[in-house]
């Protein structure tokens, strides 16, 4: 049902990413994309993901691509190397006590790195994964305007930044998901983003994938 290896850099992709989860949302949202026979990736929250397990699997059982978006979302550029390391490491057994898998992919909190954290992603062997196209679904509670600030700015290649902490933003993915479909974009994980382009290394920090 879902292609494994989409090639990117001939083909139009879109990463769509969401973060902060998972909450009482994310079911809906999953619901869309099983649905839809789109896949996401998704940035977790450690205590959430123990919290919500159920939603935790079904992303991952979907195909989903899951990251690492620390214990307590801090701004990390303020902590120290040992808090930083401790942050994305604690998360990262939190989500593989409910997956069986350590995360590869991981997202600061507010888009907010340095080069410790660059070293601390490194250490725990995951990519810094950002984005290029954020609609600012958290100041921006209103789906279509979600709808709107995305396919202005999407290019091939893009990654999306969502959150499923909102309730007017699972809302939004149906549309989203039509139109970028009708534009002739492949909807893939972030790690399907760059399968044919060399992948994904560790400590080295992302912004958008390749394009035809």
């Amino acid at each position: 049902m879902h292609p494994h290896t989409v090639d990117c850099r001939a083909v139009k992709c879109v990463a769509l990413t969401f973060d902060d989860g998972p909450t009482r949302y994310t079911a809906a949202l999953l619901t869309t994309l099983e649905h839809s026979h789109a896949l996401a990736t998704f940035f977790l929250i450690g205590p959430h993901a123990l919290q919500h397990r159920a939603d935790v699997l079904r992303e991952y059982r979907d195909g989903d691509a899951i990251g690492d978006h620390t214990v307590t979302h801090p701004h990390l550029t303020l902590l120290t190397l040992p808090r930083v390391h401790h942050q994305i490491e604690a998360a990262a057994q939190q989500i593989a006590s409910v997956t069986g898998h350590r995360p590869v992919l991981f997202r600061p909190p507010f888009g907010a790195w340095n080069a410790r954290v660059r070293k601390a992603a490194g250490t725990a062997g995951m990519a810094v994964v950002m984005w290029n196209v954020n609609p600012r679904d958290w100041k921006h509670h209103d789906p279509a305007f979600i709808d709107r600030a995305v396919l202005a700015r999407v290019r091939p290649g893009a990654i999306v930044d969502l959150h499923d902490r909102y309730a007017t933003t699972p809302p939004a993915v149906p549309r989203l998901i039509d139109v970028l479909r009708a534009r002739g974009y492949k909807l893939v994980t972030v790690p399907q983003l760059f399968a044919t382009s060399g992948g994904l290394r560790s400590g080295v920090v992302y912004h958008h994938g390749p394009g035809p």
